[in-house]
């Protein structure tokens, strides 16, 4: 269907038939929004059409626009609603996207549908290189992705009869997951019209996210990849191509580095943009994970730290998931990510989405907070229980640690897991190595449990192929042991919320090896410990060392235990590097602060 007759549906009745899908609107709050006044006509039915619009740079833009019922010389304001990477548009809000559906839950696409039904326009876009929208895959550059966000704008101020507008200047707000929020960061920084916004589980610094402390988070480079790859035909823009090989030699270059910060709103807080821009004009709702091992609470922290610091208005709450990665975290139905649908924050039950909706109709309509208002900041700890706080400890009780031994590198487990495996199992999935070198293997599996003999570099260059001929179900069990150092035994009912902070010593070692540094919970002072929101942060174990640890959360109940986690290698950092590391033990000393509160 050509993209004049959708413009046709969204202006006349005759046509409304064939647009595909309604809804009813529904009414919302009295409206004191002081819009300008507007002449257009009325639209008896809400409707949806599809299109695409030119991009500045001759490629296409996808998009779907969800108009809704309005009365003569009503004004709507704009939403734009952002997906995943590695996703697509929502064409149909009442017919969830099934890959979207399957990998998890998105609960910014049932906002933009509670909007859309109490009134406001809704535009659901195709980021460059997904769906319908062509051109390589540039991960959120501001010259091309926000170009593009500044394009969608202007087709809807040219073409959307009834957008509100004050003083001239159209009324908009955005909500997205992850890459659908990351757009938001990045396009309300390009762009001035953004009032706004609501960016879910998404990134302040992709340097940060994808590297901190120099060390790649492999497995979510391989997850990105892949998920672009398998949309898009892997075309990405050279630089990924280039930070995915050097992250599987266990590195990321300067050069790569520098263009994930320019991909970053990291860079318009700091003021160290090439361009001068800087920290937008703008309100946000942040909702982020606990649990998310990709964009941590750090991330969010952060991006409301800037907001505030600059007297905007903008809001955080801390839920349960965000990104998760298969088979290593558990997050009920979602496989790769998920956001709580209702939650309790205080003594007060809420709908994320309502939530959501709630603070877009303060700002862009300007209507009083109604029952769904987002507090100021709410950590929310299980289903039935949340703190409200006015910001996100950092650091708090300092505990000693005790002088401890790690061994950095993957080589011990390897070498345990092989000494385990059947020798008939053993010979069939590594024999595509060639007979010398399963020989020197079998030598080494024949020392004691605990040996260093014949762990020469040799060996330690045979690890990355060893690691990639194991099966799936093998490597599974190829998970770091941790050294737990107890800290803190809990006397009440407490919390951990916020951000831990340590300040660590390390000597031995060989080359300032990299340690993977968490908290650990024992429920009842009994049992293993549990990663705390299944966080670990990287640290190069080298002299003294002061960080920040990711952000946790966690009901405590009295007699359980709170401990560091130390990690000679971990799965979520698993390179080819790590796995060659040499096995010389590292002594670890010094402190942690840990964000207890009451509750």
């Amino acid at each position: 269907m050509p993209f004049s007759r959708f413009l046709l549906c969204a202006l006349g009745a005759l046509l409304l038939s064939a647009c595909g899908s309604s809804q009813p609107a529904s009414g919302g709050r009295s409206n004191t929004a002081g819009y300008d006044a507007l002449r257009a006509p009325a639209v008896d039915k809400a409707i949806v059409y599809d299109g695409t619009i030119p991009a500045a740079d001759g490629e296409t833009i996808g998009i779907t626009v969800y108009q809704p019922a309005l009365a003569a010389d009503a004004a709507a304001p704009l939403v734009i609603h952002g997906h995943g990477f590695g996703l697509s548009r929502n064409k149909d809000f009442d017919t969830a996207n099934p890959v979207a559906a399957f990998l998890g839950a998105d609960v910014t696409s049932d906002a933009g549908r509670l909007a859309w039904n109490s009134g406001y326009y809704v535009i659901s876009f195709d980021q460059r290189g997904f769906g319908d929208s062509s051109g390589p895959i540039t991960v959120m550059d501001p010259a091309v992705d926000g170009r593009n966000i500044s394009t969608i704008l202007d087709w809807a101020e040219a073409n959307l009869p009834h957008l509100a507008r004050r003083r001239g200047d159209p009324v908009v707000g955005a909500v997205g997951l992850s890459y659908g929020g990351g757009f938001q960061l990045i396009g309300s920084a390009v762009d001035a019209r953004f009032d706004a916004l609501v960016p879910t589980a998404t990134w302040n610094d992709l340097r940060y996210s994808l590297a901190p402390a120099g060390v790649p988070k492999t497995i979510w480079l391989d997850i990105l990849v892949a998920a672009g790859g398998a949309t898009a035909g892997f075309q990405f823009e050279p630089f990924v191509y280039t930070a995915f090989l050097q992250a599987t030699l266990g590195t990321v270059s300067q050069a790569s580095l520098d263009e994930f910060e320019k991909r970053s709103f990291a860079s318009y807080c700091a003021g160290t943009r090439a361009d001068g821009a800087g920290v937008p004009a703008v309100n946000a709702f942040f909702v982020q994970g606990a649990n998310d091992v990709l964009f941590n609470m750090n991330e969010a922290a952060a991006n409301l730290d800037c907001l505030r610091s600059r007297g905007h208005d903008a809001r955080l709450l801390v839920q349960t998931n965000g990104h998760i990665i298969p088979a290593l975290q558990s997050a009920g139905r979602q496989i790769l990510f998920g956001v709580d649908e209702n939650l309790r924050c205080g003594g007060q039950s809420y709908s994320t989405a309502a939530m959501m909706l709630d603070f877009l109709d303060q700002k862009l309509k300007r209507q009083a907070p109604g029952a769904q208002s987002p507090p100021a900041l709410c950590v929310s700890l299980t289903p039935d229980q949340g703190l409200l706080l006015t910001s996100l400890p950092r650091g708090g009780q300092t505990l000693a640690v005790a002088e401890t031994q790690v061994i950095p590198g993957a080589v011990g487990q390897i070498v345990n897991l092989l000494r385990g495996l059947p020798l008939q199992t053993l010979l069939s999935s590594l024999a595509g190595l060639g007979p010398e070198a399963i020989n020197l293997i079998l030598d080494i599996l024949q020392n004691p449990p605990g040996s260093n003999a014949g762990y020469g570099p040799d060996f330690l260059a045979l690890l990355p192929r060893i690691v990639n001929l194991l099966p799936y179900e093998l490597l599974q069990q190829l998970t770091a042991a941790p050294v737990y150092v107890p800290l803190y035994s809990v006397s009440g009912d407490q919390a951990l919320a916020g951000i831990p902070q340590a300040s660590l010593s390390f000597a031995g070692g060989l080359n300032s090896p990299p340690l993977f540094v968490g908290l650990g919970l024992r429920r009842g002072a009994a049992g293993d410990a549990v990663a705390v929101s299944d966080q670990v942060t990287p640290v190069r174990a080298s002299g003294a060392v002061a960080l920040d640890l990711a952000g946790v959360r966690a009901a405590l109940s009295a007699g359980d235990e709170i401990g560091l986690l130390l990690y000679g290698f971990h799965p979520y950092y698993l390179n080819n590097s790590i796995l060659s590391l040499a096995p010389v033990p590292v002594t670890v000393s010094g402190t942690v602060s840990l964000p207890l509160v009451s509750r």
